[in-house]
């Protein structure tokens, strides 16, 4: 019982942290809460994370599947160019990210290596349709740029299955209206239901509910795939 008490109130400390962090944050103009928001990812995005970085580059960006000229939706501080950088299928890349204050950690991360192909870094993109992860815009947008038999590659964080997951799938709930002022419009999303309808647009829709390999509870649910022209 003293167990289970500490746990509940830990999740109680953890919610009224969150409302007074979300308060704070509420009363920031949006430029410095994007600028914080870019401090905080760039100290999570671990690059000697073993676990998340085998799930991207021998899972997600393999060389195979990587190739010609590469576009990167929301390339946050450049944690994929450890998978990317030395990838003779590529013969250029294009990253968009909005956030500006993203920017000066992609180009510090990426110095450390002698990257044979072109690199632009654009900040141009469709801003309002960012929060919303993989929108049906953006995924039909992006089967029009691709070439055909070119893959669309994503991984992203997910609501919880409500009926397998109650008490997170719960807990989101409750602390999404924080979490996306916190964390620069990011929702917790159920978007398989975007693939479902790609299937009549692309030749393949291939995904798989996929778990982070992250510590904190509520972000583990995740999805990831690819889609072939």
């Amino acid at each position: 019982m003293g167990l289970i008490l500490r746990f509940l109130f830990g999740i109680l400390s953890f919610i009224v942290a969150l409302i007074a962090i979300g308060i704070g944050y509420s009363k920031l103009d949006n430029v410095y809460r994007q600028k914080i928001f870019a401090s905080i990812l760039n100290k999570v995005s671990d690059p000697n994370d073993s676990a998340m970085m085998d799930l991207r580059c021998n899972q997600l960006l393999q060389h195979s599947n990587v190739k010609g000229h590469v576009l990167e939706i929301g390339t946050g501080t450049g944690i994929n160019f450890p998978c990317l950088h030395n990838n003779t299928n590529i013969k250029s890349y294009t990253g968009i990210e909005p956030n500006v204050n993203m920017h000066q950690y992609f180009y510090n991360l990426i110095k450390q290596w002698n990257i044979p192909y072109e690199i632009r870094l654009l900040s141009n993109s469709a801003t309002d349709i960012v929060p919303d992860p993989l929108p049906e815009k953006i995924l039909l947008e992006a089967h029009r740029i691709l070439k055909p038999d070119r893959n669309f590659i994503f991984f992203e964080h997910v609501v919880a299955n409500s009926k397998t997951k109650p008490f997170t799938y719960r807990f989101q709930k409750i602390i999404e209206p924080l979490w996306k002022i916190i964390n620069d419009g990011c929702q917790f999303k159920p978007i398989t239901n975007y693939f479902d309808a790609m299937k009549n647009v692309y030749s393949q829709v291939q995904y798989e509910h996929s778990v982070m390999p992250v510590p904190v509870f509520f972000i583990k649910d995740a999805i990831k795939g690819k889609l072939v022209k």
